[in-house]
C-alpha cells in the first residue's frame, strides 16, 4: 500500500551507460536477494558536536553481508549503486569464513527502497519506513510561530 504517487517509476533502473531500461527479472533477483540476505537499519540517535550540545540524527541505511564475492558483484551490478566491502573474520573465531559487504544510505537507500518495494514481503515495512522518511516532509513552517488569539466581544 503506497501512499505516494510519485512511484510510478518503480522498477526503472539505468545500466551502465545511463540508459534507462525496464529489467523486472533482474529487479525481482536483486530485491528477492536482499529481502532473504539484506540488512535495513533506520534509527535514530543521540550524537554530540564538539561544543557539547546534544542532537539527534537519523542512520538510514541497507546493506548486505555474504561470504561469495560473486553474488555480491552480481548485486551490485545490478542496482549500481552503493559500496562494496571486505570484512575479515575476527582473530579468535574459529571455522568462520571472511564476508564481503555490499552498503548504501541515505537518498541511495530510498532510490533503492523505490525499486524494491513491489518484491519486497519481509523487508517491506522498513522500507516503507525509508520511503516515508525522505518523501513526506513534517508541516515546519507553523512550528515555533505565536499564533495571536482575538479576544471576543462581549454583546
Amino acid at each position: 500500500m503506497l501512499l505516494n504517487t510519485d512511484l510510478e517509476k518503480v522498477g526503472e533502473m539505468l545500466n551502465k551507460k545511463n540508459i534507462p531500461h525496464n529489467n523486472q527479472d533482474l529487479i525481482g533477483y536483486a530485491a528477492g536477494l536482499f529481502d532473504g540476505e539484506g540488512n535495513i537499519n533506520y534509527a535514530q540517535y543521540k550524537c554530540k558536536k564538539p561544543n557539547g550540545k546534544v542532537y539527534l540524527k537519523w542512520n538510514v541505511a541497507m546493506e548486505i553481508a555474504m561470504t561469495d564475492l560473486d553474488c555480491i558483484k552480481n548485486f551490485y551490478d545490478i542496482v549500481q549503486t552503493g559500496s562494496i566491502h571486505f570484512k575479515g573474520k575476527a582473530k579468535g573465531s574459529l571455522n568462520k569464513k571472511d564476508q564481503w559487504r555490499w552498503r548504501c544510505s541515505h537518498q541511495k537507500a530510498l532510490a533503492l527502497a523505490k525499486l524494491f518495494i513491489p518484491y519486497s514481503v519481509s523487508k517491506r515495512e522498513k522500507l516503507l519506513k525509508i520511503i516515508n522518511h525522505y518523501e513526506f516532509k513534517k508541516p515546519t513552517d507553523s512550528l515555533g510561530k505565536k499564533f495571536p488569539f482575538m479576544k471576543l466581544k462581549k454583546n
